[in-house]
């Protein structure tokens, strides 16, 4: 009895340590972000830009419809809610081989044999006819002492659960998308009205350079000067269309919609851009972004894979059953001396199999490996995007700066050029040269401010935020 009850202390041991215990390591977590003091922290404080939800950054109504539209109806979305349902019922299917397996058969058969077949052959007297009816349940059930079924079962569990944080970074992708897409299309917006404008002082430009021209004040190479510029700001318009048309498209499709135009909100130099961006904690973006969390639960579940591939050293030892009726005459089928049944444990013992459990043991354990490295490599990718995006916001603050006051500067210069030109100081070829560079310097300024707001949307998605669904949306 004693040699029994240690017999199943040390079935009960090994059943609980087939998978590793698992351990968190993200490799080496740095204490804060880097350039994160370039945004006026000293430390990094225990608020992020990823606290707040998608429509507290994003405070455009027409943006914020968008993005509710496109969390409802983008085809990522919803591909990833599949995913979800098939995760979960996938652990339903795992749970199930936990319990028994009940199955009835019902069984009638009629046959004739040969009366030739047999030595001595059958007398004609004897019938070669015979019936054959059968009713039973059958049972089969598998005991897990050994910890395969229910290793699998925790693995499916952590997919599970990589799936539920695979749908939320689709979200995050989403909002950053959409948002993305529409400062893209008001700077283009924005960008058509600054050359449709210059357009226009151009060719009051040129209509004075032919009136002078007229009046024998300048010569025909500055009409064609003139002409020169009319084309570089005509040129840009119908490009800065296709654009935008091609943008709105874009959107549509973020949005589930079939190519149409698309509503604006507010105007690109009423988009503010976030003075200021907290990061927070280092260690916090390992519990917020969904890809990491996505990685790390993916890394479990190839974990319990193992203990599963180790279970299959080990006996596996079932319990079946069969309980009926089973009779040769059909009219007796269900009387008591035709009942049958029969119970008992079965076990397997692997003896041989051709290297099989070995080799899917190394393959579970590559593939736990596989799973860390592209953990840690995730963790990595993850501290350098809110690097990037720390750096970024604080140098284009500098860039749009020295961008606006370049645009002052040409402002001033095409303005006493043209003031010099009026009173025959200067040449035409200077009051084109400042248009040209005005222009130029405009289009700059608004590319500048869409790189603040991207930089804002890229920092947010990197800090773990924008994955909140519709449905949290007050």
């Amino acid at each position: 009895m004693r040699r029994l009850v240690l017999l199943l202390i040390t079935v009960l041991l090994l059943s609980g340590c087939m998978a590793p215990k698992y351990q968190r390591d993200p490799g080496v977590v740095p204490q804060d972000y880097r350039f994160q003091s370039a945004q006026g922290q000293a430390q990094p404080d225990l608020n992020s830009l990823a606290d707040l939800s998608w429509w507290q950054i994003f405070d455009d109504p027409v943006l914020q419809n968008l993005i509710r539209t496109a969390l409802v109806q983008n085809y990522d979305v919803r591909l990833a809610v599949a995913r979800v349902a098939e995760s979960r019922a996938q652990v339903g299917v795992s749970r199930s081989s936990w319990l028994p397996d009940f199955s009835g058969t019902a069984l009638y058969r009629r046959e004739k044999v040969s009366r030739t077949g047999s030595n001595p052959p059958i007398p004609p007297e004897v019938s070669v006819t015979e019936s054959l009816a059968q009713f039973n349940f059958d049972l089969f059930w598998e005991i897990d002492i050994f910890g395969r079924l229910r290793n699998l079962t925790q693995a499916a569990q952590a997919d599970f659960y990589a799936s539920e944080w695979g749908q939320r970074a689709v979200w995050a992708a989403v909002v950053a998308d959409v948002a993305r897409a529409y400062f893209e299309l008001r700077t283009l917006d924005r960008q058509l009205e600054i050359a449709r404008s210059t357009l226009e002082s151009f060719e009051t430009s040129r209509h004075l350079v032919k009136l002078r021209k007229r009046q024998g004040l300048v010569s025909g190479e500055d009409v064609a000067q003139a002409d020169v510029l009319i084309h570089t700001a005509g040129v840009k318009i119908p490009d800065l269309e296709r654009q935008i048309a091609q943008k709105e498209n874009q959107i549509c499709i973020l949005l589930g919609d079939n190519p149409q135009p698309i509503q604006r909100g507010k105007s690109l130099s009423e988009l503010a851009v976030r003075p200021t961006v907290p990061a927070g904690l280092p260690s916090v973006l390992l519990e917020r972004r969904p890809d990491i969390r996505q990685s790390e639960e993916t890394l479990i579940a190839a974990n319990y894979r193992i203990g599963s591939a180790r279970a299959n050293f080990f006996p596996r030892i079932f319990l079946t059953g069969l309980a009926g009726t089973r009779s040769v005459d059909l009219g007796k089928l269900f009387t008591g001396p035709s009942s049958i049944w029969n119970i008992g444990p079965t076990m397997t013992v692997p003896i041989f199999t051709s290297g099989f459990n070995y080799f899917t043991l190394k393959s579970t354990q590559a593939q736990q490996e596989q799973a860390l490295v592209l953990y840690q490599l995730t963790v990595r990718q993850a501290f350098r995007e809110v690097s990037d995006g720390l750096v970024a916001h604080s140098k284009l603050e500098e860039v749009r700066n020295e961008q606006e006051a370049l645009v002052a500067s040409y402002e001033l210069y095409s303005k006493l050029a043209r003031k010099r030109f009026k009173g025959g100081l200067e040449t035409f070829l200077t009051v084109l040269d400042s248009d040209r560079q005005l222009f130029s310097a405009e289009l700059d300024l608004a590319s500048v401010h869409l790189a603040q707001l991207l930089t804002v949307v890229q920092l947010y998605k990197a800090l773990g935020g924008g994955w909140e669904p519709i449905t949290m949306h007050p």
